[in-house]
């Protein structure tokens, strides 16, 4: 029993040393400084090695008894599987020839040393230079991977590329501020440079046959299985969608007719957000809205508020406002030292010249209580804040469950409505709509990914049902495309914390707040493996 208790150790340990020690992004990604300024190493011969070392952790792991583990080993045990499983999924199937993500990958690590600059801009600066360094060889090396790109992803490259100027801009502004040095605008010109025969090269590539990105109704069933924790068949998450759409369309009606009529839900909220008129600047309204959410969470004795976290509520600066929308979350990496979360707030009003133009651009912030409940008390900030603390070391670094995690957010914007946080019928109604796209997600992902939807007929999904336009629904199913069974967890993950309401609490006795603190003790898993593992 210990041995193998203490082989499951040692194969965790080696596989992710060695991980992070060869893969320097991924190691500043998650709190680690041994690979700051550096970027992956993404030739074939690099994604083959990593191929075989997963290959040889599944088998390793598949000599180890689970009985044999403690059940927090269980918990690491499928979710170590589950990750080795899609990696490996991902490089059979030839994800890394169909992707064209290369800016994109770079975009991303420049943007968190951007935000990291905040609080320590010589060391950001530092790491942007020699990141823009790097980006000339790992452009290189990842174009020479693609062999006929993915369509739908091609287009995404294309208009990362097409607003790469103005990220570019966002850099040389930090850098200018932050040492100025003299080889600065050289490093930015080459960066572009490189972007730029990125972009040329997968351009002029043969695109793969329609549909390439959908990982087919086999792969898609393991996934629901072995990532989202549920022993649905496909054909039964169809089935939960479509009643749910049923049954949360009929609330929505209903809360429609209450409040206008024969108005839309758009009409709706767009009549209410344009009576909202919030005095003072918005900054201090989030701050006062997270500080009032927090208050009544706490008097509602609904969740324990963690020790020694931070969440700074900011202004997003000059040089991130091209990159950051009108408010979003950064969390710290998992090894951070300092467990501090940036909620960013885009206040587009401090621009404008008239007090009319500057109360138009607040208002496109109606609704910001959920806002602040999602992203950071007690949702998204809260529930990572947990998750890094965990004392099992890499249980940390296991944060793509998004039925968790997600789940945990609508749950969160639920318990508001609940405990009545939000007042507003108009706000609730809106939670209705979103909860009601949420639902759609399910059915648009589901097939997309087997295969019974192409990319237009999913827009035509979303524009008929939600009321969407053209463009909002093709940026919506665009990132399904890529991200297969994440769109269908949000509300697949909130009925799960539904149903283990009714079980513990309902069913149990248990007070709300040793629910949720339950909930959110086992880091970011499944809650069907933390129904198994985690109670008594």
């Amino acid at each position: 029993m210990k041995s193998n208790s203490r082989t499951f150790e040692q194969l965790l340990d080696g596989y992710f040393n060695s991980f992070y020690a060869d893969h320097p992004a991924d190691a500043t990604y998650v709190g680690l400084s041994s690979g700051e300024g550096r970027l992956n190493n993404v030739t074939l011969a690099a994604l083959s090695r990593q191929h075989r070392r997963r290959e040889a952790a599944l088998g390793n792991l598949d000599t180890i008894a689970p009985s044999a583990l403690s059940n927090e080993q269980n918990l690491d045990r499928l979710a170590f599987r589950a990750r080795l499983l899609r990696e490996h999924e991902d490089f059979e199937r030839g994800r890394h020839t169909l992707d064209p993500s290369g800016i994109d990958a770079v975009f991303e690590f420049l943007l968190r040393e951007l935000q990291r600059g905040e609080t320590n801009p010589k060391r950001a600066a530092n790491n942007i230079r020699s990141l823009l360094v790097e980006s000339q060889r790992y452009l290189n090396q990842a174009a020479k991977l693609i062999d006929r790109p993915e369509r739908i992803w091609r287009n995404i490259m294309d208009d990362t590329f097409k607003a790469s100027g103005s990220f570019f801009d966002a850099i040389a502004t930090f850098l200018k501020v932050n040492g100025n040095k003299n080889e600065d605008s050289s490093l930015i010109r080459l960066a572009k440079r490189a972007c730029a025969k990125y972009h040329e090269s997968v351009t002029g590539r043969r695109l793969a046959k329609p549909g390439s990105f959908a990982i087919g109704t086999t792969m898609l069933q393991r996934r629901i299985r072995d990532e989202l924790g549920l022993d649905y068949t496909v054909g039964q998450v169809e089935a939960v969608a479509v009643a749910e759409i049923e049954r949360v369309g009929g609330q929505m009606e209903k809360a429609s007719e209450k409040l206008g009529g024969n108005k839309s839900v758009d009409q709706i909220v767009e009549t209410a957000r344009a009576k909202w008129t919030p005095k003072g600047d918005l900054l201090t309204l989030y701050k006062k809205t997270n500080c009032e959410i927090i208050r009544q969470f706490k008097a509602a004795k609904a969740i324990t508020f963690p020790k020694g976290d931070s969440l700074e509520i900011t202004l997003v600066p000059d040089f991130m406002s091209h990159v950051i929308p009108m408010a979003a979350y950064s969390p710290p990496g998992p090894f951070d030292k300092r467990q501090r979360g940036y909620f960013w707030v885009n206040d587009l009003g401090l621009k404008k010249k008239t007090e009319a133009e500057k109360l138009t651009e607040r208002q496109q912030h109606f609704g910001l209580e959920l806002t602040c409940a999602h992203e950071a008390y007690p949702g998204h900030h809260l529930q990572f804040i947990f998750a890094n603390s965990h004392p099992r070391k890499w249980r940390r670094v296991f944060d793509e469950h998004a039925i968790f995690y997600e789940g945990w957010t609508l749950w969160c914007e639920q318990m508001c409505a609940d405990l009545g946080i939000i007042r507003s019928p108009e706000l609730k109604l809106q939670q209705l709509h979103d909860a009601l796209w949420r639902c759609h997600r399910i059915l648009v992902d589901l097939r997309l990914q087997t295969g019974k939807y192409s990319h237009r007929q999913a827009v035509k999904h979303m524009e008929k049902h939600l009321g969407f336009t053209r463009a909002r629904a093709e940026a919506d199913v665009n990132w399904y495309t890529g991200s297969p069974g994440v769109p269908m967890s949000y509300w697949l993950g909130r009925l799960e914390n539904a149903r283990l309401y009714g079980k513990l609490v309902e069913g149990r006795g248990w007070s709300l707040r040793r629910f949720n603190d339950w909930l959110l003790s086992f880091g970011t898993l499944p809650q069907s493996w933390i129904e198994k593992y985690g109670l008594d």
